[in-house]
């Protein structure tokens, strides 16, 4: 039997990460970056590591309540580590826009 809500936090997970990864590389491609141009990546990103982590947080109870015929272990503490990986760094993304915006408006 396999944890389907492991499977699709990983899924969330791995989204988030390249939503952030795609705003990097747009920045990077174009020499330009605005805050209209980071404000589609960064809520994107946290929408769907937030959505990672309840989902692995779920596996996690699916795991210990099946008594571990739900998927291994490893795997479902793997996913959790991850989305709360992509959580805290779509935070950290959240938190440069928003010093970044405060930045833009001042000097304007």
């Amino acid at each position: 039997m396999r944890n389907t809500k492991a499977v699709w936090a990983l899924v969330a997970a791995l989204l988030a990460l390249a939503a952030l990864a795609g705003a990097v590389f747009a920045a990077r491609h174009y020499n330009e970056v605005r805050v209209m141009d980071a404000v589609i990546a960064v809520p994107l990103a946290f929408g769907f590591s937030l959505a990672a982590v309840i989902l692995g947080r779920q596996a996690r109870q699916e795991h210990q309540r099946t008594l571990g015929r739900s998927g291994s272990s490893s795997f479902v503490g793997l996913v959790r580590l991850l989305a709360t990986f992509a959580f805290v760094l779509s935070l950290t993304a959240a938190l440069a826009l928003a010093v970044f915006a405060v930045l833009v408006l001042v000097f304007e």
